[in-house]
Formats: C-alpha cells, sequence, structure tokens
C-alpha cells in the first residue's frame, strides 16, 4: 500500500477490495485509489519497497529463531526509522525523514485504536427477530436492546474477522447507538424474561427541554407584523363585562 496526505492506493486484491477497508478509509477522509487492472507497472513503488524489506530487514532476521509476531513489530519500526527513512532516496535526493520534514505539514491527528476499529467496519441492514429481539451475524445471533423493540430494520456495523465487536448505529446519520452483544443461550433457556426499557427514551432523551412561551418562528412573525405599521386586521372584541348593551354579540 502506498499512502499520501489524504489518499491511499493499493492494488486489486480481496483484502484491499473489502467493505471494511473501503468504508474505513471513507470514513477517515481518504480517497482510495486502487491500481488499475492488468497494469502491473502501477505496483512499481510496492515492489521497490518490499525489495528493501526483503534484502535488508528480512535478511537480518533470518537466522533468528522463533520469531514472534511482537519482534518482527519491533524489528521493522527500527529499521524503518533509523535507516529507511535516513538514507538518501534516489528519486527524491535526501532522505525520506528530511522530505517529510521540510515539506508543508498537512497530517492530521491519528485516530485511537477504538475510532480506527469502528471504522474498519462493514454496514449492513438486518431485519430483527420479533421473538426474541435478535439480528443474526455470521451465523450468530445477537440481542438489541429493548428500547429498540419498534425497529423492523436494524443497521450493523461489524468486521467479518472480528465479531467480538459488533455496534448498531442509525440508519439516517450513521451514528453508533450501542453495541451489541451475542445472545446468551444459557441465560436464555431460564425463562426469565428481561425488562423491557421505555422506546420513547430512545428519542428525547438527547432532546433539550422545550423552551417556553411562543415558539421562536411565531416570535419572529409577530414582531416583523408590528413593526410594518399596518392595521390590525380585525377589532379585537371587549371582554362580555365591558361591552355596551346597545352592541349585543356582534364583533
Amino acid at each position: 500500500m502506498s499512502t499520501k496526505s489524504g489518499e491511499a492506493q493499493t492494488d486489486n486484491g480481496p483484502a484491499e477490495l473489502a467493505a471494511e477497508t473501503t468504508e474505513g478509509l471513507g470514513r477517515l477522509g481518504i480517497v482510495h485509489s486502487p491500481t488499475i487492472e492488468h497494469s502491473p507497472y502501477q505496483n512499481g513503488k510496492q515492489e521497490s519497497f518490499w525489495g528493501q524489506v526483503e534484502g535488508r530487514l528480512l535478511a537480518m532476521l533470518e537466522n533468528c529463531k522463533d520469531l514472534t509476531l511482537a519482534v518482527l513489530n519491533e524489528a521493522t519500526l527500527a529499521w524503518l526509522e533509523l535507516e529507511y527513512n535516513r538514507e538518501v532516496h534516489s528519486e527524491i535526493g535526501v532522505p525520506p525523514l528530511r522530505r517529510f520534514l521540510d515539506g508543508p505539514d498537512v497530517g492530521r491527528p491519528s485516530p485511537t485504536s477504538d475510532e480506527l476499529r469502528l471504522a474498519f467496519t462493514t454496514s449492513q441492514t438486518r431485519m430483527q427477530r420479533r421473538s426474541d429481539g435478535t439480528v443474526s451475524l455470521e451465523g450468530r445471533r445477537f440481542e438489541i436492546p429493548s428500547r429498540y423493540r419498534h425497529l423492523d430494520r436494524i443497521v450493523v456495523r461489524w468486521a467479518r474477522w472480528d465479531l467480538s465487536h459488533v455496534w448498531m448505529a442509525d440508519e439516517r446519520t450513521s451514528k453508533v447507538l450501542c453495541r451489541l452483544f451475542p445472545l446468551d443461550r444459557t441465560r436464555n433457556a431460564d425463562g426469565v424474561r428481561r425488562t423491557l426499557e421505555p422506546v420513547a427514551d430512545v428519542w428525547v432523551a438527547d432532546l433539550p427541554p422545550p423552551k417556553a412561551g411562543v415558539a421562536p418562528l411565531l416570535e419572529k412573525l409577530i414582531d416583523d407584523y408590528r413593526s410594518s405599521g399596518l392595521p390590525p386586521a380585525y377589532v379585537p372584541m371587549a371582554p362580555r363585562g365591558d361591552r355596551n348593551p346597545d352592541q349585543g354579540d356582534a364583533p
């Protein structure tokens, strides 16, 4: 994968074109630019980089017995920071680190691990089963909180390789509403029903309390009408006790 500010270029492998990858890049504001199919020359930058990884980094680890992922990650980071980024690059004529420091700062704060885990997910719609308030994902059933029991369609976000983190999202705004957990079949078999939460809390919990008095729009209309200087379009009726008996009930 080749990256630059706001853009990521990858080949057309299944992992790079997966919904979790494409949707995650979109949520982070990164343009995904896959290479053109049947155009191997577009992979030249990636192939050149991997040639150095295999020729330098992996060559220094070939005698390391019982190589673990933690050791590989630490060795890769040390090689990148202290050798690759500090050697003169043949194309730009300066070390990559110097080019980065001398150029304009277009970086953004890195998202947290939880934000990245939530971003790289796929979003799909499921029908809620009313009998037990669950939806099915990859052959497993997940419980929907009872306060959402009135919804027929549930928008679910998850990564297919990690069913330990599943979220329910708003269909219109894509905002995450809550986390979903697998159905506990053991507790479900004891016959004790869970307490139902009020449905109204879903919609009014985050709304501010209503403002007392006339609505802002109507208040503006009244002020504009008063400032026009036009005479009132009707004659107000006097209170019944203050009326002239000869006027009767006519306005």
